[in-house]
């Protein structure tokens, strides 16, 4: 709410100097009380939709902590509304400030996992810049060589973590590499090829081609470098996938479905995807800002010419 009344006063402060400068070119004399009215007028819709935001915002936070509650009940699973500062051996988690997972919800039945959305802020100069991931973890029960695996995907926000400094590119072969670029330290390089055969690579590309990748320690982490919405069915049938793409190709410890089935399931490509689409400005949001600067432009150019 804090943020967006101050958003909606800095807003008000531009538009009244955008009336003034209009007012000024127009012959006006200089500031009245005309130019405050059209600058108030012209941040209603914004502030509007902003009061909207926020109550349509907390609605929807209650109603995901009421379903995942209900849900992570009747799975045998718990809930965490939010975890401040988490620590997981995943460099994600070593930048940053005002780190949180919220929506925590872990298991601890044949394949622990845990899955979260995370949010933390980096700086650069005086300027806060806020990041969000979903991350998905699972403990294997196998030693996997330690690596982090980069997407090449497009249209997706920059990752503000790097990987560990011990670790090199390492060139796979084939289309994997178009659409990962694979990091691990010299000395596991052949454990590294010998792990992502031709068919993981194919169930990589197809399931988290969208994330990165980091097995770490026991951990196997993927990465989506945004939220994602973990009340979907959607979302469930994805951690599932990745469960069985942990099970049965790379802790190989069997238990779940083979994921080749799964992956070549059109139905479930198709709402897959719908978890990575990203939304863009429609062009009525486009038109929905310029018509307040219009109707500032012709509100200023009509009172100047009474007032005159």
């Amino acid at each position: 709410m804090f943020q967006a009344a101050v958003l909606v006063v800095g807003a008000g402060v531009l538009a009244a100097l955008y009336v003034l400068m209009v007012q000024l070119m127009l012959g006006a004399p200089g500031a009245d009380a005309t130019t405050v009215v059209i600058a108030g007028l012209m941040v209603v819709p914004l502030a509007v939709m902003q009061i909207r935001g926020v109550l349509r915002g907390r609605q929807a936070s209650e109603v995901g902590w009421y379903r995942l509650r209900r849900f992570t009940e009747a799975n045998g699973m718990s809930y965490t509304a939010a975890e401040k500062d988490p620590v997981r051996p995943a460099a994600l988690f070593h930048v940053g400030s005002s780190r949180v997972a919220g929506d925590l919800v872990t298991a601890t039945a044949h394949r622990p996992f845990e899955v979260a959305n995370y949010a933390y802020d980096t700086w650069t100069a005086r300027t806060r810049m806020p990041h969000t991931a979903c991350y998905a973890m699972f403990t294997v029960r196998t030693a996997l060589p330690p690596m982090t695996l980069v997407t090449a995907a497009r249209d997706i926000p920059s990752c503000a973590w790097r990987a560990a400094p011990s670790q090199r590119p390492l060139l796979i072969g084939g289309s994997f590499d178009v659409h990962f670029q694979v990091l691990c330290a010299p000395q596991d390089d052949d454990a590294v090829r010998r792990l992502i055969t031709p068919a993981v690579q194919e169930t990589l590309v197809e399931l988290a081609g969208n994330c990165d990748v980091e097995i770490v320690d026991d951990r196997v982490f993927f990465i989506a470098r945004r939220a994602l919405p973990n009340t979907d069915p959607a979302f469930w049938e994805w951690i599932e996938d990745l469960a069985a793409l942990v099970d049965e190709q790379l802790d190989r410890q069997g238990g779940s479905a083979v994921p080749g089935t799964r992956v070549a399931d059109e139905s479930r490509r198709s709402r897959r995807a719908t978890l990575f689409a990203r939304t863009r400005v429609r062009g009525t949001a486009v038109v929905g800002c310029l018509i307040p600067l219009l109707f500032g432009v012709v509100a200023a150019a009509v009172i100047s010419a009474i007032t005159r």
